[in-house]
């Protein structure tokens, strides 16, 4: 099962969840129904980006004879996986106070 979580995945499930949030988040201030799908998307995207950067840590740790080709697309992976997990951390910040507590 995990074997078919990869970062190409993980990557496109966090950059789409990412754009989704970004239109939730326009209309979630007119609309408060919106805060529970924008926390969603929000953790979605935060998951995928640490699931990225732990995907890149392991491949740097355990396939070093290929370190030199594959640099470049593991410093992007790095910085993708960063950016999804400060986007989902931006998100929530915002979302703070607005959810209902569910006890």
């Amino acid at each position: 099962m995990l074997g078919a979580w990869t970062i190409g995945r993980a990557s496109g499930i966090g950059a789409s969840a990412g754009l989704l949030a970004i239109l939730v988040w326009a209309l979630h201030r007119a609309y408060d129904v919106m805060a529970w799908p924008l926390a969603f998307l929000a953790s979605v995207c935060g998951l995928c980006g640490v699931s990225v950067l732990v995907i890149t840590a392991l491949d740097l740790a355990f396939h070093r004879r290929r370190g030199e080709r594959v640099f470049p697309l593991r410093i992007f992976d790095v910085v993708l996986g960063s950016a999804l997990v400060l986007f989902c951390l931006v998100l929530l910040d915002d979302l703070r106070g607005q959810l209902p507590p569910t006890w």
